[in-house]
């Protein structure tokens, strides 16, 4: 083999190199430009895999007990569509809360809608999170650690659901895993997707609130609340805040007195969160109106559109 032959052969393989390598990097950056958010700074890409679903469920709501099986408390059962998924490892120093701030602020741009989050034991565990949920057993990691954020955005024809989940192990390895869902949005009002607090409360003119007989917000439902008060607060109505109570052996004074007493106290958790106080007005109807679910628990709070 000649000097100028030899030569001729390592361009070549040179040139591959930077082919293969610029492949690469394109084959990356079509990624990251799919997932639609931009990853964490330090963040090194240890897995990803794109696949065509017939279904797919997004997690919506805490970890907790369903006949004895801990799954989340509430889904969205979305049609056929695109899933893509990634798993970073982030290099850093920084609280895991920076590393959701990063997605937070992605997820709350014009366009784009957060669904649910949750943080730390408030989400449930992370062991259920990591082997039920997203079956991938590396996210395991520290309950108090741990992050969880879904939301939507619209685009044309198309709707594209994210969910982040931000863990660290307890080697202090941290990791963020994101799922990105694209399916036909016509699909989506055909399939009836189970809607926000809000959305119900707009088509229906009420909603049940996920509080107590007694006025307290359900566990790990804060973020739900919140979300809730920051679109009450946007819009041009004014509510009803509705408590009924129930009890054996009370007298309806007596319920009258404990449901103006729950309506009162989840009105003020509600103007903590946000809401201004001409904004709603508490109301208490003791026993009246029952319903079989809600006599089980002691009562029920519902909100309504002043009409």
């Amino acid at each position: 083999m000649t000097v100028l032959t030899m030569l001729n052969t390592r361009a070549v393989q040179r040139l591959r190199c930077a082919v293969l390598s610029l492949l690469l990097l394109s084959a990356g950056s079509l990624v990251q430009a799919d997932q639609g958010l931009a990853s964490y700074p330090l963040a090194e890409q240890e897995m990803t895999k794109s696949s065509t679903e017939s279904q797919h469920l997004l997690a919506t709501g805490r970890i907790q007990n369903k006949n004895g099986e801990p799954f989340p408390e509430t889904w969205l059962n979305l049609p056929g569509g695109t899933l893509n998924q990634t798993m970073y490892r982030i290099r850093s120093t920084r609280d895991t809360d920076d590393i959701l701030e990063h997605y937070q602020k992605q997820l709350q741009q014009p366009g784009r809608e957060i669904l649910f989050e949750c943080s730390g034991r408030e989400c449930g565990s992370s062991s259920d999170w990591a082997n039920r949920v997203f079956k991938v057993s590396t996210l395991y990691g520290v309950d108090r650690k741990q992050h969880y954020i879904a939301g939507r955005k619209d685009d044309g024809d198309w709707s594209d659901y994210i969910s982040v989940y931000i863990t660290e192990r307890g080697t202090g390895r941290i990791y963020a895993y994101v799922q990105h869902y694209r399916v036909k949005a016509e699909e989506i009002d055909q399939k009836g997707v189970q809607k926000t607090l809000f959305q119900q409360l707009k088509e229906t003119g009420w909603v049940r609130l996920p509080a107590t007989a007694d006025g307290q917000i359900e566990e790990g439902a804060n973020s739900t609340v919140q979300a809730l008060v920051k679109q009450l607060q946007n819009s041009n109505d004014r509510y009803w805040l509705v408590a009924h109570h129930y009890g054996k052996g009370n007298s309806q004074e007596t319920l009258q007195e404990k449901s103006e007493k729950a309506a009162k106290r989840l009105l003020k958790s509600l103007q903590h969160f946000g809401l201004s106080e001409d904004k709603a007005s508490a109301k208490g109807l003791g026993g009246l109106a029952p319903t079989k679910d809600s006599v089980v628990y002691g009562g029920r709070i519902e909100l309504l559109i002043q009409q």
